[in-house]
């Protein structure tokens, strides 16, 4: 009982010593993007950096007014939310559908189609750019939003994730829809998706930040840089002249958030206890 015990607290404190390792930039980062940049100069590197400045609030928000008046934000941030939209709502779509065939129908060739998806799962998407790059153009798809978003909605990985989690559903639920006189896609719409919400969010939030902090490929695909998503944007405001620490803090913050709170908001579905309540 004691050597168990023992055990637990040795656990509980090597997370805790790790979570405060990966914290620590971040922290960094949101109370530096409150401060003015003599402020950050002077405390870096001392325990006052992570503290905000509680003698002057009325600064805090400075930073973030001042990168909204020197750039136009709001519209890199409205085609990074409008982009990851669309890449996730389309990935989660054909995935899904791929993943459902693939496990419950007996098409021709199945297993070299499964054995096919593990090989591609093996190559990164980076290995394959410049190819992908090259067709986009011959579809007349650069600079669109469809040309950003084709490459990332069909994924062999997530297909996989999808097969492997279906193939977990009685195979009694899809016969006694059938009696009852229900369609392939009223099956799948229905029964399915309801109780495969937790691989839904999960995959749905893997593409998000995947979508969300994607770089290299927006630079290539999109010549304007109204178009441009806030991963990158917030780049070129770290390069655009004259450079202030705490408005590129501010960005990042901006830049973070909304994948945090996605996955706040999402991880009550997607933790163990909750993953297997929808399969018996």
């Amino acid at each position: 009982m004691k050597k168990s015990y023992v055990s637990n607290a040795l656990k509980i404190l090597v997370l805790i010593i790790f979570a405060i390792l990966f914290l620590f930039p971040t922290v960094w980062m949101f109370v530096g993007s409150t401060k003015t940049v003599a402020e950050i100069s002077k405390e870096i590197g001392t325990f006052k950096s992570f503290i905000p400045n509680l003698n002057n609030i009325n600064i805090w928000f400075e930073p973030y007014k001042e990168i909204f008046s020197r750039f136009n934000f709001s519209l890199h941030f409205f085609n990074s939310v409008f982009y990851s939209f669309v890449i996730v709502t389309g990935s989660l779509l054909v995935n899904s559908l791929a993943g459902y065939v693939l496990a419950t129908f007996d098409i021709p060739f199945k297993k070299y189609i499964t054995g096919g998806l593990l090989i591609l799962i093996i190559f990164p998407f980076q290995s394959v750019l410049i190819q992908i790059f090259i067709i986009i153009n011959e579809l007349n798809l650069t600079n669109t939003v469809w040309g950003l978003a084709l490459p990332h909605i069909g994924s062999a990985f997530y297909i996989y994730l999808f097969m492997v989690f279906f193939k977990k559903i009685p195979k009694e639920l899809r016969e006694s829809a059938y009696i009852d006189g229900a369609s392939e896609w009223k099956i799948f719409t229905k029964i399915v998706v309801p109780i495969s919400k937790p691989i839904f969010l999960t995959i749905g939030i893997l593409v998000f930040v995947g979508s969300w902090n994607d770089y290299v490929w927006p630079l290539m695909i999109f010549t304007e840089t109204s178009k441009y998503p806030l991963s990158v944007a917030v780049n070129i405001m770290n390069e655009t002249k004259p450079v202030f620490l705490n408005q590129v803090m501010a960005g990042l913050t901006l830049t973070t958030l909304p994948i945090l709170l996605v996955y706040i908001f999402a991880q009550k579905y997607i933790t163990p206890q909750n993953s297997s309540s929808g399969i018996k």
